[in-house]
């Protein structure tokens, strides 16, 4: 008679058996080669006015190629830690220990600190590499890091209104076109806080009044102050649109004092979503814990890419808080967000959809881009992160 441990043993093997007869986009041990490594690493940028970005390309030895992408804030910087510090921390090593390599590359540069132009700079590498293993073993991201909950998203826009720069009618045209286009939530970027903190003209609730009064009640609209509130201005204001409906409430206040944003959760009904500037495990945990937001809204290529992201989405499941990713990067970046968003049960909801023809340059070295259609964002269809790279056009743009 087999013991217990002699059961469960056998029992195991049964499983990992029949899994493996009936999902063969999953990698078996015997299908991660020991001989590739890793053979070129470039950070490369363009940057055309707001047209721009911060582009990653792994070369491995078998000629296998991977492309990811960093936030293009700093587009300068970005790509120096690409290029002369990261790189040389990954050259000759296996593109398949991509957590390995992701606690290399952060823990030997944390000294620039733990979150923003590193982070950034991780993304684009980590991104890369998950797009070349992935392509090696014939499979989407989506199917090495959990499988497929979902292959759509609903998809938000979003525009500035630069503090009140942009004029009210301007403002009305920008979310009644977005609704036409398929949209059914759009956001308003006050961006207050680029400005001054608790403006004395603040210009939130005349904006808000204004297009709400104009867009269809099937488009919700909700306000992003860019973290330009203290606490109790944003309960002031938060009021207000708690009764004209507000859907979402978006960084009321500084990432830097989350026990303001903890009272304007406990004080409001609106859902209140935080964490774009949240780059690690551990400012989420922080986030989390202390200013206690309904939904958080790291963004992936900010935040050390795919590695980190599925950590960062995790610690939110395990708060149940669902994560709605920041998303401002309509190609590369866009097509990672949606391998986590297909895989992560917390995550999706919503996500943040920026349309690709302000990054005209930059989306024209794909030969396809992500498709957004009924309001929602696809899933990419092919291996890897899913979208393709002409590498004559990219290497005319990005002169590698």
């Amino acid at each position: 008679m087999a013991n217990r441990r002699e059961f469960l043993t056998k029992a195991s093997l049964l499983a990992v058996g029949s899994l493996a007869g009936v999902m063969p986009g999953y990698a078996a041990p015997t299908d991660i080669p020991t001989d590739i490594t890793i053979k070129d690493v470039k950070g490369l940028v363009f940057q055309d006015g707001y047209d721009r970005g911060v582009y990653v390309r792994i070369e491995a030895s078998d000629g296998t190629v991977g492309w990811g992408e960093s936030s293009a804030n700093g587009i300068r910087a970005v790509q120096t830690i690409i290029n002369d510090l990261l790189k040389p921390q990954v050259l000759g090593k296996s593109p398949f220990d991509t957590e390995q390599l992701w606690e290399q590359m952060f823990w030997k540069n944390v000294d620039l600190g733990s979150g923003g132009i590193l982070t950034y700079a991780v993304a684009g590498v980590d991104c890369a590499l998950w797009d070349l293993k992935a392509k090696f073993l014939g499979a989407p991201v989506h199917q090495l890091i959990g499988g497929k909950f979902r292959d759509r998203v609903p998809a938000y826009a979003g525009f500035g209104i630069g503090g009140g720069k942009m004029s009210v009618d301007d403002a009305i045209k920008q979310a009644v076109k977005l609704g036409e286009k398929g949209f059914r939530t759009v956001k308003i970027r006050a961006q207050i806080r680029e400005y001054n903190i608790n403006p004395k003209d603040d210009p939130s609730l005349n904006y808000y009044t204004a297009i709400r009064k104009e867009l269809p009640d099937s488009v919700n609209l909700f306000l992003d102050p860019n973290e330009g509130y203290t606490g109790y201005r944003a309960i002031e204001i938060g009021k207000r649109l708690e009764g004209m409906g507000m859907t979402i409430y978006e960084s009321p206040c500084p990432n830097e004092n989350l026990e303001d944003l903890a009272t304007v959760v406990d004080a409001l009904t609106i859902p209140v979503m935080a964490g774009e500037k949240c780059y690690t495990r551990w400012m989420v945990q922080d986030l989390i814990v202390k200013g206690k937001p309904d939904m958080v809204n790291t963004d992936f290529i900010k935040s050390g890419g795919i590695t980190e992201g599925l950590k960062i989405c995790h610690i939110a499941g395990l708060h149940h808080k669902p994560v709605v990713p920041h998303n401002t990067k309509p190609m590369q970046g866009s097509a990672a967000t949606m391998q986590i968003l297909a895989s992560i049960p917390n995550c999706g909801p919503l996500v943040e959809y920026i349309e690709a023809d302000k990054y005209k340059t930059i989306c024209s070295i794909f030969d396809e881009g992500i498709e957004f259609k009924n309001g929602e964002m696809l899933l990419p269809k092919g291996n890897g992160l899913g979208l393709v790279i002409n590498e004559k056009r990219a290497k005319a743009l990005f002169k590698y």
